[in-house]
This record gives structure tokens, sequence and C-alpha cells, in this order.
């Protein structure tokens, strides 16, 4: 009963794994000057967003290490709690120039993309896909203590113990 019960919260692997691979391969493309198709965009973002306290090079470099992060936290089911912040915090930086820089992302704002809007409207799916991935890893801590809770509960009699499990499940 307990096994079924939290093992029904596991995250799609091959999905994470994706999720990973294209985070890991786009960061490690940021290392390297006028490899990364989303360089100027990503940079002149930062640099809006930072009001130009970054220049490119180092908004650069940052924004690498950050998606490299995600990409290995994610191939390897590393620290999904800080994975997901980081993702979180990537994908909010991802639609920024939506906002903050609509001559880069509008043919006609906010009804016909461009390229790099295409690009950015994309994120949705990403988005759907972290979420789909992180949140069983972030929550199955409490779900495994409200499972074990439930076994517990079903099976204890009427006492202090019993009083106890029904608030971890409350």
């Amino acid at each position: 009963m307990l096994d079924q019960t939290v093992s029904s919260y596991r995250s799609p692997t091959f999905l994470r794994l994706a999720l990973g691979y294209v985070y890991l391969h786009f960061g490690l493309l940021k290392f390297f000057p006028d490899l990364s198709p989303a360089e100027l965009i990503a940079t002149q973002t930062v640099m809006a967003f930072s009001m130009n306290i970054l220049d490119a090079t180092t908004s650069q470099f940052y924004l690498a290490i950050l998606e490299c992060a995600i990409g290995l936290g994610l191939v390897f089911n590393l620290f999904p709690r800080l994975v997901f912040g980081m993702f979180i915090f990537h994908m909010f930086g991802t639609f920024l120039p939506m906002f903050l820089l609509p001559e880069f992302t509008f043919k006609i704002a906010p009804f016909a993309p461009n390229l790099e809007g295409q690009y950015i409207f994309k994120n949705i799916v990403f988005v759907a896909a972290g979420w789909t991935v992180l949140m069983p890893e972030i929550f199955s801590e409490r779900r495994k203590e409200k499972a074990i809770a439930k076994v517990t509960l079903e099976q204890a009699p009427e006492s202090q113990e019993r009083v106890e499990y029904e608030k971890v499940l409350a």
C-alpha cells in the first residue's frame, strides 16, 4: 500500500534528462562567444534588468553558469529544490525581453512575434516540463510523510499516536 502511494509521484526520467541536456547544451554554448543563437537577446536582457551594472560578457558568463548548473542538476537529479529555484528564476528571466525589449521580440507587439519572440514563447513548454519534472521531487518528502501517516493511521487504534498522525495529514 505504502510503496504504491509513494511511487506514483515519481517524475518522468526521460523528460528530466531531455530538459537537463537542453539546459546543459545551451549553457555550454554561452561559454564561447558567438556560438549561442540567443546570445544578443540574453545579454541585452540581463544588462537591462541589472540597469547596466553587468556588461554583456559578464552577463553571458553568469547565464552559462546558471544554465549549466540547472542542466547538471536535472541530468544527475541533484538538489531538486535548489534546481527548481534556479529554474523558476531563469524562466522568469527568459520572458523578460517580451516586456523590457519588445523591439527585439516582436514585429508588431504583442500580436506578431519575430523569431526571437517565438524562441521565447516556446519556453512555456519548458515551464510545463520543468514543473512536471521538479514538483514531484520537491514535494515527495511531504507526500511520503503523509502516505506513512495515512497507512499508520489506518492501522493505529484510538490513542495519542493517532491524534499525532491526524495532525500530519491535516
